[in-house]
């Protein structure tokens, strides 16, 4: 870019933002290189530098009843992979008639065991290419990254010391709005000895050292996956809540010593009415977690109990939750902003009980008997100059300058009531400007 060779400029940045989808700092490089003429041929040098090995890509899905959604997930996808393989676990709408229409698709019917790892361990069995790429019927490919799919697998292909697992950006539709995330990964290698474990939840894991593994490497990558089955109508169509809780409990009994199930558990109950047994889950799970130093979910842990502590008003438990997990990450947004949260939670209760004071201490004068003089200064004019510092802190500014021009018309002699009175016409002032 400080060559003036902007063209060769976009694709650098434009590479290093599809390896670290999260960073924050492209917006600010697409401004400097609006700077920058874009008039030079890309030399062969960057174009091998930028290039990858070819390399063969399954798309692979678990469907049951998917009709509404089944044809825009495939689609979706049906251009950027070799094949597509499709675990069918008892359909009984027109999802196996839909699928027919795409050459691409080979559909293997297998019967629901209460697993999922089971059907997603059956549709590796039939994946005959390098890598593949999982999707689920509810997701569909964003349009503008088709061809990534094929580019990540193509930079990640001779990694040899560990195993990707690369984590597309989901984009979760609820009510109205979208949250985004990279949490879980769709995208590896399938000669490196990866499947999957648990009935619901599942986990990708190795033969060596189960889920909990030292060799895999999750990486975030810049490929877009909508989903909209987090949509509250769609969500109780199907009854998850209640079939995943259900799946859990089996799985927590089969293997009580993973903090993950646990886990799972635990967030899935969040969505019921019985907060206290998600708080036990979470507990049971940091307790198991002590043992196993590649659980990486114990901070979000601290997380989620704090909101459920938060939701019960137990502000002081919260604060432990969110400081705990600050302690794991101190970088971590949302344990500063919920802090921030609570500490305003906190003031508001601090001014609240102050104004309660400042008010006892005015008609204080009207009933004290004791033996001690009070100072006559509080009636006079302090009360109602520190009721006024209150009201402006809660923003009352009217009232704030009412209470001062009547102080002031009493004690002209007061100067720091001609500072506070300007102070608050520069903020009046301010806020009109803007408006």
């Amino acid at each position: 870019m400080k060559q003036g060779k902007g063209n060769t400029a976009q694709l650098l940045f434009d590479r290093a933002l599809f390896l670290d989808p999260k960073g924050k700092w492209m917006q600010f490089m697409q401004s400097e290189l609006q700077k920058v003429t874009r008039d030079e041929v890309v030399s062969e040098d960057i174009e091998k530098l930028l290039s990858t090995p070819k390399v063969t890509i399954s798309a692979a899905l678990i469907v049951k009843d998917e009709e509404r959604s089944i044809e825009r997930c495939i689609e979706s996808i049906v251009d950027a992979v070799d094949e597509i393989i499709v675990i069918d676990s008892g359909s009984t709408d027109l999802t196996l008639s839909l699928l027919q229409k795409y050459p691409q698709v080979q559909v293997h019917q297998r019967e629901w065991n209460d697993s999922f790892a089971e059907l997603r361990n059956e549709a590796l069995r039939h994946v005959t290419s390098d890598w593949v790429f999982w999707l689920d019927a509810d997701e569909w490919l964003h349009e503008d990254d088709s061809r990534l799919i094929r580019l990540a697998a193509g930079i990640y292909s001779s990694m040899n010391t560990y195993i990707p697992a690369l984590q597309p950006c989901l984009i979760n539709y609820v009510k109205n709005g979208h949250v985004t995330e990279y949490s879980v990964p769709r995208f590896f290698q399938t000669n490196r000895g990866i499947h999957y474990n648990g009935r619901i939840h599942e986990q990708i894991a190795t033969e060596k050292e189960g889920v909990f593994t030292s060799n895999v490497l999750h990486k975030p990558i810049g490929i877009r996956l909508h989903h909209d089955g987090y949509e509250p109508e769609i969500k109780a169509q199907k009854n998850k809540i209640t079939r995943n809780i259900n799946l859990l409990r089996m799985m927590s009994k089969e293997e009580p010593t993973n903090p993950g199930w646990w886990y799972f558990l635990g967030r899935e109950t969040m969505s019921t009415e019985d907060k206290q047994s998600s708080l036990f889950y979470f507990a049971k799970a940091l307790e198991l977690a002590e043992s196993n130093r590649y659980f990486g979910r114990i901070a979000e842990i601290h997380m989620l109990m704090g909101k459920i502590y938060s939701s019960q008003n137990k502000l002081e438990a919260a604060e432990k939750s969110y400081s705990k997990a600050l302690a794991l990450h101190p970088d971590y947004p949302d344990a500063h902003f919920l802090l921030a949260s609570i500490a305003v939670s906190k003031a508001q209760k601090l001014l609240e009980g102050a104004y309660k004071h400042v008010s006892a201490a005015s008609n204080g004068f009207h009933t004290y008997r004791g033996t001690v003089a009070p100072d006559q200064s509080i009636h006079m004019w302090k009360a109602e100059l520190l009721r006024s510092d209150l009201l402006v802190l809660n923003g009352h500014f009217a009232e704030a300058v009412s209470i001062l021009k009547a102080l002031q018309a009493e004690i002209p002699s007061l100067d720091i009531i001609d500072t506070k009175l300007k102070f608050i016409e520069q903020q009046i002032h301010q806020l009109s400007n803007r408006a």
